[in-house]
């Protein structure tokens, strides 16, 4: 008995492996972890949670029952067959028993045959074959048959049938005078008639003859029965025989079993492609959702770049205002110092004119005191801007 797997089985396994590595990477299992492993067990092999794995035992062994049940439904049948040829046999020897004492009849006869002197062609012998044929034509009145001479010597041998109230009257007197062991006397007709009843007496070796033929008709009727038995029995084979050429449960369940596995290498394929499409929409998905980030981090760097080219910019402006302020503010100390220079030749020249009056000489004094106090002033002022600017 063969399961044939179908053409796509191959591919079946060779894509589920390949699927089972993919789910075992994601799943995060290290190759060299489970190698290092000396304990091996049954939840790592993730027979209860692959389907497709289960799918295909199942397949399997919906395929087997299929196969071993019409197996099983046929071995049931050459076990009958063997049960009837072993009932068969059991007959037939039997039979050939029952048929070697049918053969050990015949030879007893014989011997009496030659023991009692009688010719094999003598009327003696002709008459017991005769009663013989008599008793094989009442048990098989199809097939044995026979003649008008030979009912016309029956009838002379058995003697005929009472057939009036005074033959039975006759017969009945006779019966009475041999029980009392009376020699009855009988009158001529009566004689005569008594004898056409009682037919021809039968010698001692016919009567000793048709014992054994008595005991061989019991074998002969068992025989019958066996032969009936063994034509039942080997039409019952005939039969069987028929009705297998006629169903084919072998080749029609080799062939549902192949229509299982077909099945299922399509539904395994199926399931595969349907878990390769969606590996491949999960790495889409991720690919997309990487991209979205590089692009986010892409966005955020140069965002980053224009905030630097802003502060970069803006520091730039600051610097030029700030060089700016520095000019304008040395323009400032310039003029400041040149109207420091003018203001103290002015002090020279009001000290020089001031001299030529005693009186005059405090206020201006005084004069040039505020005009120092003031410029000391405008100068601190200067300074105090600068360091705030630079600050």
């Amino acid at each position: 008995m063969q399961i044939r797997a179908n053409a796509n089985e191959n591919l079946v396994i060779g894509v589920s492996s390949a699927a089972r590595a993919r789910a075992q990477e994601r799943a995060g299992i290290d190759g060299k972890e489970q190698q290092n492993r000396k304990t091996i067990f049954m939840g790592d092999l993730n027979l209860k949670k692959d389907p497709i794995t289960q799918r295909k035992l199942y397949a399997q062994q919906k395929a087997l029952k299929i196969i071993g049940d019409a197996w099983e439904g046929d071995r049931k049948i050459d076990r009958d067959v063997q049960e009837i040829r072993d009932k068969l046999t059991m007959l037939q020897e039997e039979y050939a028993e029952n048929l070697d004492a049918i053969a050990q009849g015949d030879a007893r006869k014989e011997a009496l045959r030659q023991q009692y002197g009688v010719a094999a062609d003598s009327q003696e012998q002709k008459d017991l074959e005769l009663l013989e044929k008599k008793e094989d034509a009442m048990r098989h009145p199809d097939e044995v048959f026979l003649t008008e001479e030979e009912r016309a010597r029956l009838r002379e041998i058995n003697g005929r049938m009472p057939e009036t109230e005074e033959d039975l009257e006759l017969l009945q007197r006779k019966a009475e005078a041999e029980e009392q062991g009376i020699e009855a006397v009988w009158t001529e007709e009566e004689e005569a008639r008594l004898k056409e009843m009682e037919g021809i007496p039968l010698t001692e070796y016919q009567k000793r003859c048709l014992e054994i033929d008595q005991y061989q008709k019991i074998y002969e009727k068992r025989n019958d029965v066996i032969e009936d038995q063994i034509s039942a029995y080997n039409g019952s084979i005939r039969a069987i025989k028929l009705e297998r050429l006629k169903f084919h449960e072998m080749s029609d369940a080799q062939k549902k079993a192949e229509g299982v596995m077909e099945a299922a290498s399509k539904e395994v394929i199926g399931m595969l492609t349907e878990e390769a499409k969606d590996h491949m929409d999960e790495e889409m998905e991720e690919k997309k959702e990487e991209a979205q980030e590089k692009a986010e981090e892409e966005a955020a760097q140069e965002e980053k770049v224009e905030e630097r080219k802003e502060d970069k910019l803006e520091l730039e402006n600051r610097i030029d205002e700030a060089h700016v302020k520095n000019e304008e503010r040395e323009e400032l100390r310039r003029e400041a110092e040149e109207r420091s220079r003018e203001d103290a030749v002015l002090l020279d020249d009001i000290l020089e004119n001031g001299r030529g009056s005693a009186g005059s000489l405090s206020n201006v004094q005084l004069d040039v005191k505020n005009m120092l106090h003031k410029m000391k002033l405008l100068e601190e002022d200067l300074k105090g801007s600068i360091i705030d600017e630079e600050s």
